[in-house]
């Protein structure tokens, strides 16, 4: 997210949060979170210490598991 789209979004909070008399301080909270997370980006911190082991997951063949069903 660019500084643009941030401000952008904090724009459209604010003026929803003025012209709307039932949206609470919680929702406000919520959005602005959210936005933050946004302008940080979407890692959410993951970190993958042995890559090995994960490429095995997405490498794993679950077809067989289908003729089970039969």
């Amino acid at each position: 997210m660019t500084l643009q789209q941030l401000i952008e979004e904090i724009e459209n909070i604010t003026e929803q949060a003025i012209n709307d008399d039932e949206i609470e301080k919680d929702a406000i909270i919520e959005a602005l979170t959210d936005a933050i997370r946004d302008a940080k980006g979407n890692d959410m911190d993951l970190v993958f210490e042995d890559l090995d082991d994960f490429d095995s997951y997405q490498e794993t063949d679950f077809s067989s598991l289908a003729d089970m069903d039969n």
